[in-house]
């Protein structure tokens, strides 16, 4: 059995308790037979003292059994948990505080918590005097959208700081997707339904305006000045589906002003329902977070904002979601004339935010 396959296995947290009881049950029957078969040879003197020592001798022995099992179980389910954040830390790259002309924060919980790996990716590069970012989500959950995720992210990454502009950068993007699938599991599983939803930026340092191509993705959320708004776009066909006539990627432009405020976010975040059955309502409760406060001068604080989101979210639905989640808040912090720096990567907010 692989890593990954024990790794799955015990995040099943309901099986391996079941295997317990079981276990246990079957020691205490074990153990009692034994127990009277002794008890009834030796020549102890009374029929009530084998009785009383069989209880005795089962009890020891299924505390001493239950005890190993207890242990080799919370021995295996560290170590899964150690081998899945070390897959996200090595996939899911976290983002630097600083990046060209911008701030960056972020945060990911797959959908499982932690100990389980998600379908939701994001990703930032550099190209020339701009930045690239994607952000993105897989179609399913949990282990098997692992390995689309990591061809997504792979090609994002070799081609990111090569591509002309996004038009050429997502015509790449669904090539390197395109193959993967044809190549994924010699074509046993079926492609048809395996695609990508993902958001791609090209922000470029000292200019007013950024450039967009939204394949199939939730808009981006805009705060500027205590006012917060969607930033529209013409969706194009999600990473996968390009085989449809007639379409292709379309890019289009917005402003992102110095103070601005960007969120990027995955499905996971308009999805959440409270216990009514209706969805967060992702503008009214933006209108309220501390980001509309948010500014150049303060971008150290966007950390402090996502937390803000997923604690709102939880008093929404009152409980974290059930689905992947994965936000990039960005605040563009310098004019036109502004030096470009890259400083070290920050620490990003991981399963146990919020």
């Amino acid at each position: 059995m692989t890593e990954i396959e024990q790794f799955e296995g015990a995040g099943e947290e309901g099986q391996p308790l079941h295997r317990l009881a079981v276990a246990g049950l079957l020691a205490s029957v074990l153990v009692a037979c034994v127990a009277c078969a002794v008890c009834a040879i030796l020549p102890l003197g009374h029929p009530s003292l084998a009785c009383g020592i069989a209880p005795l001798l089962t009890a020891g022995a299924v505390a001493v059994v239950l005890g190993r099992l207890k242990d080799r179980y919370r021995h295996r389910a560290a170590q899964a948990c150690a081998v899945s954040d070390t897959v996200q830390r090595v996939l899911l790259r976290p983002l630097p505080r600083r990046i060209g002309a911008l701030g960056l924060a972020s945060v990911y919980r797959a959908c499982g918590g932690r100990g389980q790996v998600g379908g939701d990716l994001y990703a930032v590069a550099r190209t020339g005097g701009a930045t690239r970012l994607i952000i993105g989500d897989v179609c399913g959950k949990g282990l098997p959208t692992f390995e689309d995720v990591a061809a997504v992210l792979g090609a994002f990454r070799e081609w990111a700081p090569r591509a002309e502009g996004l038009p050429e950068l997502s015509a790449r993007l669904e090539e390197s997707f395109l193959r993967h699938l044809t190549e994924a599991d010699g074509g046993a599983r079926d492609t048809d339904e395996r695609f990508v939803t993902a958001l791609l930026l090209e922000i470029p340092d000292g200019q007013r305006f950024a450039r967009m191509v939204n394949h199939g993705h939730p808009p981006p959320v805009r705060a500027r000045e205590g006012c917060v708004d969607l930033v529209p776009g013409l969706p194009s066909p999600p990473l996968g589906l390009r085989g449809l006539p007639g379409l292709g990627a379309i890019e289009e432009s917005f402003e992102l002003a110095v103070g601005d405020t960007l969120l990027l976010y995955t499905d996971g975040l308009i999805e959440a329902r409270d216990a009514a059955g209706r969805h967060y309502p992702l503008l009214e409760r933006a209108r309220n977070w501390g980001w509309t406060r948010q500014d150049a001068a303060h971008h150290e604080s966007l950390p402090a904002v996502l937390g803000e989101i997923l604690q709102d979210l939880v008093a929404h639905s009152g409980t974290l979601p059930e689905d992947d989640l994965a936000m990039v808040a960005l605040t563009r912090l310098e004019g036109p004339g502004g030096a470009a720096r890259l400083q070290p990567v920050g620490e990003a907010l991981h399963g146990a935010a919020g």
